[in-house]
């Protein structure tokens, strides 16, 4: 079935321009790690494809490309179809002919049957590309919720696509040229939202999309979405029942495999709940895989090791001590794009140590962006109820409300953002609450230069992605319009590419039970009061999980994946830090206050003020990328 892997493509539009196969090799090459078990290609004139392969379901099957009966299709394919058991029964009933029995081939009768809507019949995690050689045409398609990466770039001549950007650029040499406005949005959020990325002209192809490129024209079209809409289910019991019978199925689908499998284990109730119902359903141990930190706040071992108990595991543990700036850069450059996601040192660990063990590992991401996990749902419920307030009575009660919410919390970094995230207009909010750098502390860091560049684009910045998201469900509760953003761009844009790019660095694959889209519709039908209910976070989880997990692990403290980012950035990665620092970040650049840096915010992170730390660990990451790339401003 499965062939989890990396794939690339050229398509020029000049039908006299070939593709040399070593210009493929190339691509494939300098992605081996996300397929070391098999590679293959297809050229005709003016077309290539290929791919690696990470075999995890018939082994000696499913090399591809891939084609119909009449060799008039073909297809590279980076993912895993659920459903493909019943698509081909389906479609051989239809008259459809298999040469093997990869659901890769599923794919490409599946396009021949009902063209450019097969992926709404697709279960699964996918980003697969097909050549159409009579109509000469590419198709390309991007699973709903983004758990497969899929990179673009166009220039009118040729398009170039593949799983990671480094394979794009073996193919083209493109300059690393920066859009001041993507990187005001990186410094905002720490990682850049489709369709963009930090590279001008290449692309993401946003989740639940597909791209045709026809007599050298490019399309992009949508065609899935998140709809937030009342259920038919009547009682607390109804949706209950329905939550659990939806996890237990995504979680057996994704047991299929013909080599060692096992699971990420936090000691939180997401991944607890995964591991608790596969030893339901595996008739051997799960093996479980752990990380800790030797500071006790942030280390969730002993809340892991209670549930590795509970469930009879054979639990794996990795210890971590320190990150050296060898395993930072390596892990900047397998994520392709800068991203300030602290948690990417820990995954990609964790992900190393499972290899050892395992090929295929289940993951607990998505509970919090389902079931409303976060703090700042909490806050913005808040925030709701202080907005009725009169004016007057409004500025009296914000310190006190501000003071509150470092209380119910329990962290005080949250004191000053809290006074200006109630001060901002709805639609605003929720850039604010999670924004890395505000606009006054921007006014500091950037030059003048840099703000003056700003000035003349403001439409793609975070906050109007994050306002155009919102406003698209206006009828709805706040909190699944604050959901919905999450679905549409943290979650593709930062959390799972960082799972994908740091597990598949590993030759690993990552498998996300929560984030099956039937389960994720059903969800979204849920009321919001059983997602939060009172200052309770994912309610209706916990009472799912009663029937699961140890007493322990439903009623602890929720805990963010911290890591110790702060320690790092004033010890082993100190130099690192200071130098890229002192070069400008981006070499032959003024785009950043020097003294500024290096005094207020220096002052900052050695006192351990809330905040400085992420600051830096975000300078750091895109210091580290414009090295390695090569990157100027555009």
């Amino acid at each position: 079935m499965t062939n989890m892997c990396g794939i690339f493509g050229i398509v020029n539009v000049n039908n006299t321009s070939f593709i040399q196969s070593e210009t493929l090799c190339q691509m494939g090459d300098i992605i081996k790690h996300r397929g070391p078990d098999d590679a293959g290609f297809f050229i005709e004139r003016n077309v290539g494809l290929g791919m690696r392969r990470l075999s995890i379901i018939d082994l000696s099957g499913g090399h591809q490309p891939i084609f119909n009966e009449r060799e008039t299709l073909c297809t590279v394919f980076n993912g895993e179809i659920y459903n493909y058991l019943e698509l081909r029964k389906d479609l051989q009933e239809r008259g459809h002919h298999f040469q093997t029995s990869s659901d890769t081939e599923v794919i490409v009768h599946a396009y021949e049957e009902w063209g450019d809507d097969c992926p709404k019949k697709l279960r699964g995690m996918f980003a697969f590309a097909i050549w159409d050689k009579e109509k000469e045409r590419l198709f390309i398609a991007r699973d709903r919720i983004g758990k497969k990466p899929l990179y673009y770039y166009q220039d009118g001549q040729k398009l170039i696509f593949g799983s990671e950007i480094k394979s794009i650029l073996q193919a083209e040499k493109i300059p690393c040229k920066l859009n001041a406005q993507i990187l005001d949005t990186f410094l905002t959020l720490g990682y850049v939202p489709a369709p963009y990325t930090m590279f001008n002209g290449i692309f993401k192809l946003p989740a639940g999309h597909t791209l045709t490129l026809d007599n050298g024209n490019c399309r992009i079209s949508q065609y899935w979405d998140l709809e937030y809409k009342t259920g038919s289910a009547v009682t607390l019991a109804d949706y209950r029942e329905q939550l659990r019978h939806l996890l237990e199925e995504s979680v057996r689908l994704r047991l299929m495999s013909d080599v060692p499998l096992g699971a990420f284990l936090s000691g939180g109730i997401d991944s607890s709940i995964i591991v608790g119902l596969m030893s339901r359903m595996m008739n051997q141990p799960v093996d479980t895989f752990s990380v800790g930190f030797e500071e006790s706040e942030l280390n969730e071992l002993p809340f892991a090791r209670i549930a590795a108990q509970a469930f009879e595991t054979r639990h794996h543990e990795i210890f971590v001590n320190t990150c050296s700036p060898e395993l930072i850069e390596q892990i900047v450059w397998h994520l392709d794009e800068p991203v300030a996601d602290p948690a990417a040192v820990p995954t990609y660990l964790v992900s190393k140590l499972a290899r050892q063990t395992v090929k295929v590992v289940l993951t607990g991401e998505g509970g919090d962006e389902l079931f409303a996990g976060y703090d700042y749902y909490k806050v913005d419920r808040w925030a709701r109820r202080y907005q009725v307030l009169p004016t007057q009575l409004r500025q009296k009660a914000l310190p006190a409300l501000a003071k509150s919410v470092n209380t119910l919390l329990g962290r005080d970094r949250y004191h000053d953002r809290t006074i200006w995230y109630w001060g901002l207009p709805p639609e605003s909010q929720m850039a604010a609450w999670v924004a890395i750098f505000t606009d006054a502390e921007k006014e500091k860091l950037y030059s003048h230069e840099l703000r003056r560049q700003l000035q003349q684009d403001q439409k793609n910045g975070a906050g109007a992605v994050f306002s155009r998201f919102y406003q698209r469900h206006a009828e709805q509760d706040n909190l699944h319009r604050m959901l919905y953003i999450d679905a549409k761009v943290w979650l593709p844009d930062d959390l799972l590419m960082k799972v994908d790019k740091t597990s598949m660095a590993n030759s690993i694959e990552a498998r996300t039970p929560f984030l099956d889209h039937h389960l994720f519709e059903f969800v979204a039908t849920i009321p919001p009061d059983l997602k939060l209910n009172g200052s309770i976070s994912k309610f209706i989880l916990k009472e799912v999980a009663k029937e699961i997990l140890p007493e322990k692990i439903i009623n602890r403290p929720k805990q963010s994946f911290d890591v110790p980012i702060g320690k790092w950035l004033k010890g082993s990665l100190r130099e690192l830090t200071y130098q890229l620092i002192s070069d400008g970040l981006i070499v032959g650049e003024k785009l950043f206050d020097e003294e500024y840096i290096l005094g207020e915010m220096w002052t900052g992170l050695e006192k351990d003020y809330p905040g400085y730390a992420r600051q830096f660990w975000s300078l750091l990451h895109l210091g580290l990328w414009a090295r390695r790339f090569q990157a100027q401003l555009d």
